[in-house]
């Protein structure tokens, strides 16, 4: 980050000018199975800080029904809620 901060103020920008987009790493237990978004969300608080404001996140790593999205996004906006 201190290297594109640096190169920025070079060019007379400021990383303030720029979006910072983070994300999420799912990881799976088997062939089958979602990923666990507590887990893959967790490093979102340190993204956070880093000065990352907007988060990619793919629901059908995490459900697989699409009826399940709405409760899905409100945990997601809970967690990240939590974290930042």
């Amino acid at each position: 980050m201190e290297t594109l901060r640096s190169a920025l103020a070079q060019g007379g920008r400021s990383i303030d000018e720029i979006e910072m987009i983070g994300g999420t790493r799912a990881t799976f237990s088997s062939d089958d199975s979602c990923a666990d978004l507590g887990a893959a969300m967790a490093p979102i608080a340190e993204q956070w800080q880093q000065g990352y404001t907007t988060f990619a996140i793919k629901p059908s790593q995490y459900i697989d029904d699409p009826a399940d999205l709405d409760t899905f996004l409100r945990d997601v906006v809970r967690r990240a809620d939590g974290l930042v």
